[in-house]
C-alpha cells in the first residue's frame, strides 16, 4: 500500500497560490510534522510574509531543482534525516522551460517520485504556475501525479499514467542524430588515457571550464569502461558542441534490459559497486540512455560554464 500522497495543482494567480499553500503548510505545522517548502525566490518571499518563518524549512528551487538526479538525492537526504516523522512538502519547481529532452527528464523525475518514495510517510503538493509554465511541462505534471487539487478540493487524476509507461515512452523516443561534423574515436582499450585526451582537447576548444571538464572526463571514463567490460564491440565515442553544451556520445554493440531505475536512485552504501550511472547522472545535467537490438547508446551533455 502506498503511503505517499503526491498531488499537483496548477494555479492562475497569487491568491490561488496562497489559498492552496497556506492551509497545506499550516496543517502540517499544527500536526507537528516536518514541513519543507521548495519554491522560487519570489514564492518563498510571499510565503514568509504571509505565514512567517516558524518551523518551516525553506529551500530555493533554483538550487534544489538544478537537475533531476540531484533533486532525488536532496529529497533522499531529507527523508534520511527525519526518520519516523511524517513529512509535508510544498514543491514549486519553477521550470520556466528547457529543451524537449530536459522536460522529458523532469517528467520522468516526477514519475520516479511515485515509485521510489511510495513507502515514505509524506504529503507532497506540487505547484505549477499556469502563467509561466510551458504546456509540455504542465502535460507532464498531469500525467505524473495520482491526485490533483482544484477549486473543489483534491480528487483522483484520470490522466495519471503509471511510471513504467512514462519511462517506456521517454526511452522509446530516438535520440537526435549525431551531427556530421562530430569527432569520432574508436575505444578498444581499457586504458582510457587516449580517450580522455581526445575528449579534453575538443571540449577545451569549445571553452569548457576546468570544473565542467573534470565532471565530463570522469563521467565519460565510467561510461566507456562499462561499454568495454559489459557491452560488445565496436565501442565508439563521438563528441560535438551544441548550443553552449559539450556532448559526448558512447555507443557499443551490446543490448541489455535495464532493471529498475538505472542510475536514478542513490546506491546502497553497504554494497560495493562502481561509480555507476548514478555518479554519471550526478555529474552531467542530462544523460540519455537508449538500448535495443542495434546496440546501446549513452549520451552525456555538460554545459561549458
Amino acid at each position: 500500500m502506498t503511503r505517499l500522497l503526491h498531488r499537483a495543482m496548477v494555479y492562475a494567480d497569487e491568491r490561488a497560490f496562497l489559498d492552496a499553500t497556506i492551509p497545506f503548510l499550516h496543517e502540517g505545522l499544527v500536526a507537528g510534522e516536518v514541513v519543507l517548502a521548495v519554491a522560487p525566490a519570489s514564492s518563498l518571499d510571499l510565503l514568509r510574509r504571509t505565514l512567517g518563518t516558524g518551523d518551516v524549512e525553506f529551500r530555493d528551487a533554483a538550487c534544489w531543482y538544478a537537475q533531476p538526479t540531484r533533486t532525488i538525492a536532496a529529497y533522499s537526504s531529507f527523508i534520511d534525516h527525519n526518520p519516523g516523522r511524517h513529512l509535508r512538502v510544498l514543491a514549486e519547481p519553477g521550470w520556466e522551460g528547457g529543451t524537449p529532452a530536459e522536460i522529458s527528464e523532469w517528467t520522468r523525475y516526477e514519475s520516479i517520485v511515485n515509485q521510489a518514495f511510495a513507502q515514505v510517510d509524506a504529503s507532497v503538493l506540487c505547484l505549477y504556475d499556469a502563467r509561466g509554465t510551458a504546456a509540455d511541462v504542465l502535460d507532464g505534471a498531469l500525467r505524473t501525479h495520482p491526485e490533483l487539487l482544484g477549486d473543489s478540493g483534491p480528487h483522483a487524476n484520470a490522466a495519471y499514467t503509471d511510471p513504467a509507461t512514462v519511462y517506456a515512452e521517454i526511452d522509446g523516443r530516438p535520440l537526435p542524430p549525431v551531427p556530421p561534423d562530430a569527432y569520432a574515436m574508436p575505444v578498444d582499450d581499457i586504458d582510457l588515457r587516449r580517450l580522455r585526451a581526445f575528449i579534453g582537447d575538443h571540449a577545451e576548444r569549445h571553452g569548457i571550464s576546468s570544473a565542467r571538464l573534470h565532471d565530463l572526463l570522469v563521467a565519460t571514463t565510467e561510461v566507456a569502461t562499462n561499454a568495454i567490460r559489459h557491452g560488445l564491440p565496436p565501442v565508439t565515442c563521438r563528441t560535438w558542441a551544441d548550443n553552449g553544451d559539450v556532448v559526448v556520445d558512447v555507443t557499443d554493440g551490446g543490448h541489455w534490459t535495464p532493471e529498475g531505475l538505472p542510475g536514478f536512485l542513490p546506491p546502497d552504501p553497504f554494497v560495493r559497486a562502481g561509480f555507476g550511472l548514478w555518479g554519471v547522472r550526478m555529474l552531467c545535467p542530462l544523460v540519455q540512455l537508449r538500448t535495443g537490438p542495434g546496440g546501446t547508446d549513452i549520451r552525456l551533455r555538460v554545459r561549458t560554464r
